[in-house]
């Protein structure tokens, strides 16, 4: 079944959101907006519209490449041997050595990109309500995913800066400097949005054919259950989550690989992806394709097809490496190795910073499109195994331990049946509550390694600043080029990053810095 293409021209953003930039002073809704959404083709076009903001580069790259990943103990940029090191190293490093100024554009993007989703996804929610040329079941899906997208944007700015400004309808010239709300009732609204979300959308199999990719039930429900296991409502999250399982539209694949491979994009194990295709439309944040995949590939100084190769700003760690149990076949199937014979040819490695590359978001040499800035691989946001492993969670934390430890095994009996050595990864046991978190945290990080969620997952554990300054005390002798990463975090400060200035400066002193910026 092929996956949506999400499209949506220049034009179109244009006339419906009207405002790129949340503060900007030009009015929220353009007045061709309010004449647009007239028939089910314009509500179509435009929620397909809505989806355009996360394949951007600039919503992505800071917050899951280099922050996700790079910020924590998994992964760090690469060597001066990319070219992508000489502009994208002095913007990141900051980012990884939590030396974070409020001026970073890395900062800036994910703010912009998000805050413009928000807007779009509020006039879409308002003019669609109000159509009634539509059918009802299709207005409702529609809804559904304009609710679901707009708490996906919200989610992804809430773990980056915090507490935010609650846009539930389209703001009026008087409400464009409001303050922000607290945590609770950001979470809240996020939380609102998933209900309403999933009371609307179908499940995955109701989709017509080749409309794979979009917002369904089970990615609602999955991203509020998300988003109780960050507040530490384990209970809530226990409640919702069984309902994702119990729905029975969702699965792992036999083979751990699989899930990363462009022949089984969008799989029963797929419960939320960004949708990427490659149109040959060149380097910019209106093209389809997922560039991080060109930032995990190596860069070759000797190889004239450069656009073949990448940048190797995706390293994997030596401590990520030796967070495995002996045998386990998901490192195999996660790290490039140096001068792994891989892929047909020998992999050097080149610019990498550790000697490791990550294999996950690699896309062989036959299927690579004439500019790889233009990928066609998705971006998974939510699998099911990270489901069963919050489910694991929930499920040790509210006393339920034999549970818990039944959604562990799934994971990991899949990893073991993927090994010649059917004594690998035994069935973990254990019973105590401090214990068995510990190995379900250990657990995600080998099973979700390089899939950009290890530093929020750190900070929602409350060890942030410990694993991250132990980790520079261990390693900053063995990193020439990021000896201080990990070295300045700050409890009580670098969980969140700070707002960007320009926001701050636009909203005339309405917006508050964050502590510490």
């Amino acid at each position: 079944m092929k996956s949506i293409k999400i499209l949506l021209s220049v034009i179109l953003i244009a006339s419906i959101c009207g405002c790129s930039d949340f503060l900007d002073k030009n009015p929220l809704v353009n007045p061709a907006a309010e004449t647009y959404y007239q028939t089910e083709q314009d509500c179509f076009d435009a929620i397909m519209g809505l989806y355009s903001f996360s394949q951007r580069e600039t919503f992505y790259l800071a917050p899951w490449l280099i922050i996700g990943d790079g910020a924590s103990d998994d992964c760090v940029l690469g060597n001066e041997v990319s070219d992508g090191y000489s502009w994208l190293g002095p913007r990141a490093r900051p980012l990884i050595e939590f030396e974070i100024l409020p001026t970073s554009d890395q900062i800036s993007g994910c703010w912009n990109q998000c805050f413009s989703g928000v807007s779009f996804a509020t006039v879409a929610i308002e003019r669609i309500g109000e159509n009634m040329n539509i059918p009802e079941a299709t207005k409702n899906i529609f809804l559904g995913e304009a609710y679901f997208l707009r708490a996906f944007y919200y989610f992804s700015m809430v773990r980056m800066y915090g507490r935010l400004q609650i846009v539930d309808h389209v703001l009026s010239y008087d409400e464009y400097f409001m303050p922000r709300a607290s945590i609770e009732e950001t979470w809240a609204f996020i939380e609102s949005d998933c209900k309403m979300a999933a009371s609307l959308l179908p499940e995955r199999k109701d989709y017509p054919e080749g409309q794979t990719g979009r917002a369904t039930k089970g990615a609602a429900n999955s991203l509020l259950g998300k988003s109780y296991i960050y507040q530490g409502k384990f209970q809530d999250a226990y409640n919702i989550l069984t309902t994702v399982v119990a729905s029975g539209q969702y699965g792992l694949l036999p083979v751990y690989e699989h899930v990363f491979d462009l022949d089984h994009q969008n799989s029963e194990e797929s419960v939320y992806a960004i949708q990427h295709a490659s149109t040959d439309t060149g380097w910019s944040d209106d093209n389809e394709g997922n560039i991080l995949s060109f930032y995990s590939h190596d860069w070759d100084p000797d190889d004239d097809i450069k656009w073949h190769n990448g940048w190797a700003m995706h390293c994997p760690t030596q401590d990520l490496l030796d967070s495995y149990e002996p045998g386990d076949p998901r490192l195999a199937a996660t790290i490039i190795f140096p001068g792994e014979f891989f892929d047909g040819r020998i992999n050097p490695n080149y610019a990498s910073s550790t000697g490791y590359l990550v294999k996950k978001w690699y896309i062989p040499w036959g299927q690579r499109s004439n500019d790889q800035s233009d990928c066609q691989k998705n971006i998974i946001f939510i699998r099911y195994a990270d489901v069963l492993l919050y489910l694991a969670e929930a499920a040790n934390e509210i006393g339920r331990t034999s549970e818990a430890l039944d959604y562990l095994e799934q994971v990991r009996a899949r990893a073991r049946s993927n090994s010649d050595d059917p004594n690998v990864l035994p069935r973990r046991t254990e019973t105590d509550r401090n214990a068995l978190r510990d190995l379900i945290w250990h657990e995600r990080r080998v099973e979700l390694a390089c899939e950009w969620q290890r530093f929020y997952d750190l900070v929602r554990q409350g060890r942030a600043g410990q694993v991250l300054r132990a980790y520079w005390e261990k390693y900053s002798a063995t990193h020439p080029l990021y000896p201080n990463k990990g070295r300045y975090f700050v409890d009580g400060r670098n969980e969140i990053f700070p707002i960007p200035n320009a926001q701050i400066l636009a909203s005339d002193g309405t917006l508050e810095q964050n502590p510490g910026y």
